[in-house]
């Protein structure tokens, strides 16, 4: 046999198989591989390739082919059918291989290194911020076509797959062959190339990766489609989650007339992290499908555009004395929020109280603390049209009144900065304390009415009381209504100096927003 076809929706061929199919498209078209050796049928389903020298030549033709698919450069691992034309930045590469080696390179003998000290380079990306990478001589795929051929050099008739080259094949016990999983060889050569077809990327600091497989139904739209797939800018590839990274994808995609056609905007995004009984090793921890409406794409863009919720760069005290300070990149909390919001169709805000309280649900200073980072960008999404009026109206209540309180409380301190900042200050924690730990539709209601009572009267809610009774007296979604109230506190507006509460003129009990 000197021929050899594949077809996407055939038996047995999975996300990753067909994302792995795509990633050898990509492959071939991007290293202009000669078209006698390949073709792709019009519907874009089925990719044939075809050697020289009959059954036999398939040993030569794969480890050329393999050579140049994985290859390697400046130490890092080059994919030329990931890119698009030119090249990806080194800061870049040095981020997506780093995501490797949390998911698909996970395994420490899958990466042969020069040396057990990470090559450190400094690069200017917004300011001069320092890049580390493990510098590889070699990986596991680069050789993995040997595992596709007999000693003759023919195809074999099933090919072994090792957990090595696809995460979650593994043998059963290795005491057992017959638990060892096996696959033609048109599966197993999609697989090997599922590092081309999938996209993988660190999240943070934390030591977990996520990779993001594509639905490729069509092999023809997506070889214009991957290029988009890879991060932009060096910020863009600091995500914060699972769901934002798969999201952060589908909107590159959708940037291009061709993403639409592709129909690769349904993905996985699978979570790798260390386990209790391995902490050595990553195993998939979550596995999340991301479908996102096409609203729901619109409101996760415009999160991306807001520069208040994005990575931002930040300053460390040197290790050592005299050394210059460490910079890296901090990313927040908010954009998780939302992204898994988002993936899972609900309100955007919802289980706004996770990012006030620890998993034990007593309040978190350090949290509070982090979250004040992002209030200018918590108040442009408050400031974005809301599609019920009723929770715009209940947010924008709070926020009046919260002004009228603050007002009477800087009268009623004779208008000296300092008492009426620490005033201020033990209020608002009085308020979010109430509502993170509220438990019952009562004891929302309860921490609203105590806001809008200190106010006396409150303007927009004299207005449009009406708009604001089917949500307050709907007991179903009490917990909505506490979410929106502590956004509403971490998303005011204050028109005092936050440094020493002064105001430049002195507040009126009736200021409206």
């Amino acid at each position: 046999m000197d021929t050899l076809t594949i077809d996407l929706f055939g038996r047995g061929m999975g996300p990753l198989h067909r994302a792995g199919l795509g990633g050898l498209a990509c492959t071939l078209r991007r290293l202009d591989w000669p078209g006698s050796e390949w073709s792709l049928d019009d519907e874009g389903r089925r990719l044939t390739l075809h050697w020289p020298g009959g059954a036999e030549g398939a040993k030569p033709f794969f480890a050329r082919l393999y050579a140049r698919a994985f290859d390697l450069k400046s130490g890092m691992i080059h994919l030329p059918g990931a890119y698009g034309v030119g090249d990806v930045p080194p800061w870049i590469k040095a981020e997506l291989q780093r995501g490797m080696s949390l998911t698909i390179l996970q395994f420490g003998p899958n990466r042969k290194a020069a040396s057990k000290t990470p090559k450190v380079v400094n690069y200017d990306v917004d300011q001069s911020i320092t890049v580390e990478y493990q510098e590889l001589v070699d990986y596991t795929h680069r050789g993995a076509w040997k595992d596709l051929v007999n000693p003759k050099g023919s195809l074999r008739e099933m090919v072994t797959i090792p957990g090595t080259i696809a995460p979650g094949f593994v043998q059963r016990h290795v005491a057992h062959a017959t638990t060892t999983i096996e696959q033609l060889p048109g599966h197993a050569l999609a697989l090997h190339f599922a590092l081309v077809g999938t996209l993988s990327l660190p999240i943070g600091r934390s030591g977990k990766g996520v990779l993001i497989v594509p639905d490729v139904r069509n092999v023809r739209d997506f070889m214009d489609c991957r290029p988009v797939l890879n991060p932009q800018e060096a910020r863009d590839c600091q995500i914060a989650s699972p769901a934002d990274a798969a999201l952060q994808a589908q909107v590159r995609l959708r940037a291009i007339e061709s993403g639409l056609s592709a129909k690769v905007d349904r993905c996985l995004a699978v979570l790798f992290s260390s386990t209790m009984w391995n902490p050595n090793q990553k195993a998939r921890a979550a596995v999340l499908e991301v479908d996102p409406l096409g609203s729901e794409l619109d409101l996760f863009e415009a999160v991306l555009g807001i520069d208040a919720l994005r990575p931002r760069i930040v300053e460390a005290k040197p290790e050592r004395k005299g050394d210059p300070p460490r910079k890296f990149w901090a990313g927040g909390i908010v954009r998780a929020l939302i992204a898994k919001n988002v993936a899972h169709h609900r309100k955007w805000f919802e289980d706004f109280r996770s990012l006030v309280v620890g998993p034990d649900g007593k309040t978190d200073e350090q949290r509070v603390r982090n979250l004040n980072f992002e209030r200018e960008g918590l108040q442009k999404m408050v400031e974005r049209p809301w599609e019920d009026r009723g929770e715009e109206t209940l947010v924008r209540a709070i926020h009046q009144a919260m002004t009228q309180c603050f007002g009477r409380m800087w009268e009623e301190a004779h208008k000296d900065p300092t008492t009426h900042g620490n005033r201020r200050k033990r209020q608002m924690e009085r308020w979010r304390l109430a509502f993170a730990h509220a438990k019952t539709a009562d004891d929302v209601r309860s921490g609203l009415s105590d806001i809008w009572g200190r106010a006396g009267q409150v303007p927009l809610l004299m207005e449009s009381w009406r708009g604001l009774l089917p949500i307050l007296c709907d007991d179903q979604r009490w917990a909505l209504n506490r979410d929106l109230a502590l956004l509403a506190l971490a998303s005011y507006k204050s028109p005092w100096k936050e440094d020493d509460g002064e105001r430049d003129e002195a507040p009126s009990t009736q200021d409206k927003i």
